[in-house]
């Protein structure tokens, strides 16, 4: 029932989206679809249409606009996911996903945008010019991924620029190093093909409740940028309590507060990018660190390598994935097509400090064929 659901209501999105144009000459449709082929270690390969997303923008007055985005997640199956400590959480939540809806509107010298999308004013917002990779990574799943749900308010004065936010803080929770869409075992890979580690997660099904705010200064020019930012939020209870199991620790801490550097440069083809962020997970000291470089020529194939790095800053229990520092090579090669179409491969070397466990074999390839319409 829960699937007819939410079929039905990823139908009327479609429909609603086709009779817009006949209320309003300034409305827009996109989408995209990503199409993958996986071939993994130990893994059967297998074809997988991993995402498809639907957006409309629409045009208010000169300065204002709303845009709405959903993702639709195909492979994701009725079944309940997560751990058995009160996370559990159905397939159904993740299916459809709304990615944003907000309204962006000029306020004094600056914009303000309200509603849910990418943060804006934390480290490198990892959209998909700023990341290169189709993948995010293990820096950018920690700390700058995720979409936040509040009001940010950005300006710039001549090649300064600041941005302030407001939202409902992130759940600590972990995703999987290794996994990947349509993934064998019920959708999931074993623990011998994946490695958890600690990230900000967007859980609109069951929020923290709790505040966060966001500052990112720098400077912005047309060759290279750097900035400063820092958010201060509050941890739940719950997620508090999983890091003392799984370290061993007992704290009272609910600190969720973050702060770090990030700056890119592009000089004609070449391009670079390093960020360094740190936060206080409850007891933890989380690092996370990154390094890109870049070839992009216009119309042309175009590849990066990205070197990353996550570190708990404790000792290492080795029947617990969620100590283990973390790191990770990525390869990457796009090859356009036409406007709007690419082929990108890519190739995660993931490498932990497993404390003498076995080590996971939890490297991912994949070849993607992208379709923006």
């Amino acid at each position: 029932m829960k699937r007819h659901l939410a079929l039905i209501l990823f139908v009327a999105l479609l429909m609603s989206m086709t009779v817009i144009p006949a209320m309003s000459q300034d409305v827009e449709l996109h989408g995209f679809m990503q199409n993958r082929f996986y071939a993994n270690p130990n893994s059967s390969a297998r074809f997988v249409s991993e995402r498809v997303s639907l957006s409309a923008i629409g045009q208010f007055s000169n300065d204002t606009t709303g845009y709405v985005e959903v993702y639709y997640h195909p492979w994701l199956t009725d079944r309940v996911l997560g751990p058995s400590d009160g996370s559990q959480f159905t397939a159904e939540q993740s299916r459809i996903y709304l990615e944003s809806a907000y309204v962006d509107l000029p306020v004094a010298q600056g914009r303000l945008r309200i509603g849910k999308g990418r943060q804006l004013n934390f480290g490198l917002v990892p959209t998909y010019p700023n990341r290169k990779t189709s993948q995010y990574g293990i820096v950018s799943e920690t700390f700058t991924q995720d979409r936040i749900i509040g009001a940010q308010y950005d300006f710039k004065l001549g090649e300064m620029d600041l941005g302030m936010s407001l939202y409902t803080d992130h759940r600590v929770q972990s995703r999987k190093v290794g996994d990947f869409a349509g993934a064998p075992v019920d959708g999931l890979l074993p623990p011998t093909k994946t490695v958890a580690h600690i990230v900000d997660k967007d859980d609109s099904a069951n929020n923290t409740g709790h505040l966060a705010t966001s500052l990112r200064f720098g400077i912005t020019k047309p060759d290279y940028q750097v900035h400063l930012s820092g958010a201060t939020g509050k941890m739940v209870s719950e997620d508090r309590d999983v890091l003392s199991n799984a370290f061993g620790i007992a704290s009272t801490s609910k600190k969720h507060n973050k702060y770090g550097i990030d700056a890119s440069y592009k000089s004609g083809p070449f391009c670079m990018q390093g960020e360094y962020y740190q936060g206080n997970f409850s007891f933890l000291r989380i690092t996370g660190y990154q390094f890109l470089v870049g070839y992009e020529p216009k119309g042309k194939t175009r590849a990066y390598v990205r070197w990353s790095a996550v570190e708990n800053n404790k000792p290492i229990i080795s029947t617990n994935q969620l100590t283990w520092p973390t790191r990770q090579l990525t390869f990457g090669v796009v090859q356009p097509i036409r406007k709007g179409i690419w082929v990108e491969a890519n190739y995660e070397k993931n490498m932990e400090s497993t404390g003498g466990a076995p080590k996971s074999d939890n490297d991912m390839f994949f070849i993607e064929l992208f379709t923006g319409f």
